[in-house]
């Protein structure tokens, strides 16, 4: 029976985008094969290119928490927007709430370095599963979700991004004066791009696998400026998960953007709810 409410469940309908942003971000394995050495070229010189970058990385100020209100919205397999609240501790997790109805939470998910947990009060079910199960064993880790959260630059797996990046590829620029900074990790068969404007924010972040132009998307927008750096108020996801086009977007009230306090982060379950198992519930709502 909780099988069966899954495909209907607004809050399912959460949990499958969490799960299925993860695993499109992480994608297939494949041959392709790495290079070492960064190239700088473009219209910009690479002396320019190469201060940009620098400026943009030190333009990170140090955090240890952060935690705002919003709201977040799914479009594609299922559409659904509800207002939620969201927190992260540095290197350790990141919990979402979901408060579609008057504040009431309903629904939370929690990642932490290895595993993600995904809670829904309205079905009183939950999934508890490995990191790695929905990423295909690519070490995308907290650090680099948070990353991502933040509008931020990152190497996979670094915590962060230094000037002398070992997986740095290149650093070009555009015609519109964006720099595209593109970092490839070795033997994993994908490589990942982040557009920085002038301004040094982050608009775009890609991940393109062997053999396609391009597999999931970040786009950023509306930044403000704060105690750790700029951060953009709107991030938009856009993938696919099979053939099935796929999005989430979080938009940030940045009025309630609260850094280094004190924040809960815990999760904690019903003992009287059932475990499904992760693996089902993929199979379930995407078939």
């Amino acid at each position: 029976m909780i099988m069966k409410n899954i495909r209907y469940s607004i809050i399912s309908m959460f949990s499958v985008a969490m799960i299925a942003l993860l695993a499109v971000i992480s994608g297939c394995k494949s041959s392709k094969q790495s290079a070492d050495s960064s190239v700088y070229s473009g219209t910009e010189t690479e002396e320019t290119l190469k201060a940009r970058f620098a400026n943009t990385v030190a333009s990170y100020n140090e955090w240890t928490t952060f935690k705002t209100s919003g709201k977040f919205t799914i479009g594609g397999v299922a559409s659904f927007s509800s207002s939620m609240q969201l927190a992260m501790v540095k290197g350790k997790a990141i919990s979402i709430s979901i408060r579609p109805f008057l504040g009431i939470e309903m629904g939370k998910l929690y990642i932490t370095e290895d595993s993600i947990v995904i809670v829904n009060k309205m079905e009183k079910y939950y999934i508890a599963e490995r990191l790695q199960l929905i990423t295909n064993g690519i070490p995308f880790n907290i650090n680099d979700m948070q990353n991502i959260f933040l509008a931020r630059m990152f190497e996979l797996g670094k915590g962060g991004v230094t000037t002398d990046a070992e997986t740095l590829k290149s650093i070009t620029a555009d015609a519109e004066g964006l720099m595209n900074v593109k970092f490839e990790p070795k033997n994993m068969g994908f490589d990942y791009l982040f557009a920085v404007n002038k301004d040094l924010e982050v608009k775009n972040l890609t991940v393109s696998f062997t053999g396609s132009q391009s597999d999931f998307f970040v786009n950023y927008y509306d930044y403000q400026t704060s105690v750790a750096g700029k951060i953009a108020d709107t991030i938009e996801m856009l993938s696919k998960f099979g053939d099935k086009d796929f999005s989430l977007k979080f938009v940030y009230d940045s009025s309630r953007n609260e850094w280094n306090g004190d924040v809960d982060c815990s999760i904690q379950i019903n003992s009287r709810y059932s475990r499904v198992d992760g693996e089902a519930f993929f199979t379930s709502f995407f078939k």
